[in-house]
């Protein structure tokens, strides 16, 4: 079993080097404009893409090309939302906030879906990734804890979810969110 895991693994990661040298040698080419400079660019290619492999290696999560519009659309609509309220807090005399520190467990898998939803979070107006503890609760800051940040978090794990093509993982409080 763990020979065929590696065997497929090599395979993986055979295939994701020869994309990135694809991609770098059409850069290579884009740039410098020539077929004379060849003996350079293929090289200097070759071991960039290996020292890709080693700095960042092949995710074990993929976006869901055809996800990627519909999240654009989410994150936007959101980005108006909070952005509009925040604006309406700013310009509002008795500036109504409520700022707090949430802990929230997550529902997403480790890795890239759980960082890009801190990174989503820490976009939006008004929310702010703080912390993911090791018991894989993330701490939020918000500027007014009488909104509904936890189901926006929610929310937004569940576009992610579906941008990565994952399942959500039941929360400490056995719930799938």
């Amino acid at each position: 079993m763990t020979e065929q895991r590696h065997a497929v693994d090599r395979s993986s990661r055979v295939s994701v080097y020869v994309l990135r040298l694809g991609i770098l040698l059409a850069v290579w080419w884009i740039v410098s404009g020539s077929h004379s400079d060849w003996w350079f660019g293929l090289p200097l290619a070759m071991v960039a893409a290996a020292l890709s492999l080693w700095l960042a290696p092949p995710a074990r999560f993929l976006l869901r090309p055809h996800q990627i519009p519909q999240f654009a659309g989410f994150f936007l609509w959101q980005s108006l939302l909070a952005g509009w309220d925040v604006a309406r807090r700013t310009l509002s005399p008795s500036l109504p906030l409520q700022p707090e520190i949430l802990r929230l467990p997550m529902a997403l898998p480790p890795g890239a879906p759980t960082w890009w939803l801190m990174l989503t979070i820490t976009l939006l107006p008004g929310t702010l990734s703080v912390r993911l503890s090791r018991q894989r609760v993330l701490e939020v800051h918000c500027l007014d804890a009488r909104l509904d940040v936890a189901g926006s978090v929610r929310e937004t794990e569940a576009h992610l979810a579906r941008l990565f093509g994952v399942q959500l993982l039941p929360t400490e409080d056995g719930r799938r969110q």
